[in-house]
């Protein structure tokens, strides 16, 4: 978004903090032209599929504590040794809470700080208390378990955009990270990042790292292979999570391209690869790939990956055979639950925020819709229920908010942790502008809507887990001028 379309959205003339996946029309994570969104959030609760959010606990914390180290957070209860291996009684980690019985507030808590612009934090497959955290701006820092600060140490280091930490700029830089399904027998890594070697906005980097074979803390960073490049029109939109689903292939979130009112044509372009989510297997074929991302895009090659067989467009020369679904606008974050649901937070434009199921094939509605409302003209059914295909086979989300509520979307994960069983199976997403936070349960069929359920003052950037099931938001800090000056790691607890 630029910076006049951020003003209107938060009332005030605040930045993008170089990241924010949700900015219209050159940068920032929030909405874009027109519609005077305010920046005062209205905690107030207004329906999620009709406008905002309703009931729930409205827990806030504004000043989170440090009560909750990541050592002590997925799913299971079965016993461990202290190092978060399993003894081999039931596989699973060993729980570090004492179980809280019942449906108690939510808060917020404290684990660390110290990050440069925080976007995600993931567990390492090896030890469920400790989390890789990744930076805008183009490192990877692991934070041991019990650790509250971040380290001066990096796993990986990347030359991208918005390298400078404090840097105000569009949605740029080292935007998502994955480990190898098989991690660590396969030593591999992946990530999504901007070049910063690029004149103009730069492409999208998704590229595949190794161990060092002499510190399995470091990634060898001459062992880059390019998987794949996706030319960007414009410095916003970059989506940039990524994820391998349980089918062991890699799903890549990829904005509209950028700029406002889906400005390059990509959204309705099934050929494109923006406004899409794309899945593809990492391992190259041998034959050389290369692609023309849009219309407004240049061609890129120098890379090898293979396009799986049961993709749903294989064959159909009307779309992009790397294509999963279509119609998102901005698919900032999104994570996979447990049973292989895959939940999208699809950032707005001017007046909605959505969560949607994101199923092979589906199409998600923009830039004809945007949530379950009719966008820029266009004629639609409105009438589908949650996750329901309309008239026009699009398919509706599960859970939307307008601009009274918030702003810009950032989706996060279910929760599966053991300290509190009663919000197993419960989703949380967070607001960008408001730093809100709000929860949600899909059965499948329907969804519970439980409001907004805690707040803090810091905006949100993006979220993580840990290897014990817990939700985590990465947040930054702005100062009296706006600029970030201190990324956190906060984490969904109990009062």
């Amino acid at each position: 978004m630029s910076w006049s379309d951020f003003a209107r959205a938060s009332s005030l003339f605040l930045p993008c903090v170089a990241l924010l996946a949700a900015c219209g029309d050159s940068g920032g994570k929030t909405s874009d032209s027109g519609g005077g969104s305010s920046s005062s959030q209205s905690s107030s609760d207004t329906g999620g599929n009709t406008g905002g959010s309703t009931g729930g606990t409205d827990a806030t914390t504004d000043t989170p504590t440090t009560t909750a180290p990541t050592t002590t957070s997925p799913t299971t209860t079965s016993p461990t040794t202290t190092d978060g291996t399993s003894d081999g009684t039931t596989g699973g980690p060993v729980c570090p809470y004492t179980p809280v019985d019942g449906m108690p507030g939510f808060s917020l808590v404290q684990v660390a700080n110290g990050f440069d612009r925080p976007v995600l934090a993931v567990p390492d497959p090896r030890d469920p208390g400790r989390l890789f955290v990744v930076e805008q701006g183009g490192r990877i820092k692991i934070l041991e378990p019990g650790a509250t600060m971040a380290p001066a140490d990096s796993f990986i280091d990347l030359p991208v955009k918005n390298k400078v930490p404090g840097e105000i700029g569009p949605e740029q830089g080292l935007l998502g990270f994955a480990f190898h399904p098989n991690f660590p027998d396969d030593p591999r890594v992946y990530v999504n990042y901007n070049p910063g070697d690029w004149q103009g906005a730069g492409p999208t980097y998704v590229s595949e790292f190794k161990l060092d074979p002499n510190n399995p803390d470091k990634a060898d960073m001459a062992s880059e292979r390019m998987v794949i490049k996706i030319s960007q029109p414009a410095g916003n939109h970059n989506g940039g999570m990524i994820a391998f689903g349980p089918d062991g292939y890699l799903y890549i979130g990829m904005g509209d391209g950028g700029g406002s009112n889906d400005q390059f044509d990509t959204g309705r372009d099934f050929t494109a690869l923006h406004a899409k989510m794309l899945r593809i297997d990492v391992e190259p074929d041998g034959t050389p790939d290369s692609n023309k991302a849009c219309g407004a895009c240049q061609m890129l090659d120098g890379f090898d990956y293979t396009i799986p067989a049961d993709n749903p467009f294989v064959g159909d020369n009307n779309y992009a055979p790397e294509i999963w679904a279509v119609g998102f606008r901005n698919p900032w974050r999104f994570s996979f639950d447990t049973d292989g649901t895959l939940y999208v937070g699809d950032v707005g434009q001017n007046t909605y925020e959505e969560i949607s199921i994101a199923s092979k094939g589906a199409d998600y509605g923009w830039s004809d819709m945007e949530g379950n409302h009719c966008f820029g003209g266009a004629n639609c059914d409105t009438s589908a229920g949650p996750n329901k295909v309309n008239a026009d086979g699009m398919t509706a989300p599960i859970a939307e908010y307008d601009h009274d509520a918030g702003c810009s979307i950032s989706g996060a994960a279910v929760y599966h942790s053991c300290e509190v069983p009663g919000w197993n199976g419960i989703y949380f997403y967070g607001d960008y502008c408001g730093g809100q936070v709000y929860a949600l349960t899909w059965d499948g069929n329907n969804v519970q809507d439980l409001g907004q359920v805690a707040s803090q003052q810091d905006r949100i950037l993006g979220f993580g887990y840990t290897g014990f099931g817990d939700v985590l938001f990465t947040v930054v800090e702005l100062d009296d001028f706006n600029m970030p000056v201190d990324g956190k790691i906060l984490r969904v607890a109990p009062q």
